[in-house]
């Protein structure tokens, strides 16, 4: 907290207040976690900067070129089926257990489609976030809505719905497309 509160600090007495709060938490972790690195417990004082979160997304097809959308529960928009990353997995991992947690679905990942960054598409989300995004088939499964998602259907891409951001939108044609070389802002 106190290197995010470094980051976004408007003046020097705020910059100094998170100084000593950073200096405080390194002491108390270092008193409760031995000082030697090792994988078992994996300490280091450098807690870093604020960075962007990342999440990972995934564009299925099925044999009929549509492609799988969710409505969220969160918001009641329709989106392609992803989430927030998870330390310790890999960006394909994370998007095709996000991809089967919201849809009750299973796909194989064909490619990297692209990064996207969300403040290149006017988001009002607080957060600033990466999104991985993957195009896949369908393997099996039958859809099904989670606690995350009030629908899961398969649209023609041509008929998606409107109800989507400017970014999940984005994210749809540029599967669709396929280019050969991924998308990044």
């Amino acid at each position: 907290m106190a290197a995010t509160g470094l980051e976004f600090a408007a003046n020097d007495y705020d910059r100094d207040r998170f100084r000593r709060v950073a200096a405080i938490a390194e002491g108390i972790a270092a008193l409760a976690i031995d000082a030697a690195f090792t994988p078992e417990r994996p300490y280091l004082a450098d807690v870093g900067i604020a960075s962007p979160k990342t999440g990972c997304t995934v564009a299925a097809f099925d044999e009929t070129a549509k492609v799988v959308l969710i409505k969220r529960a969160d918001n009641g928009r329709w989106a392609l089926p992803g989430g927030d990353a998870e330390v310790g997995s890999t960006p394909a991992t994370n998007a095709l257990r996000e991809f089967h947690e919201e849809t009750g679905l299973d796909a194989a990942i064909e490619r990297l489609i692209g990064v996207y960054d969300n403040r290149e598409f006017a988001s009002v989300s607080p957060y600033h976030f990466y999104t991985c995004l993957f195009r896949a088939r369908i393997a099996r499964g039958d859809p099904r809505p989670s606690p995350e998602t009030t629908d899961v259907r398969l649209f023609d891409p041509s008929d998606a719905p409107i109800d989507m951001s400017a970014m999940q939108r984005a994210m749809l044609e540029d599967a669709v497309a396929n280019g050969p070389l991924p998308v990044f802002q």
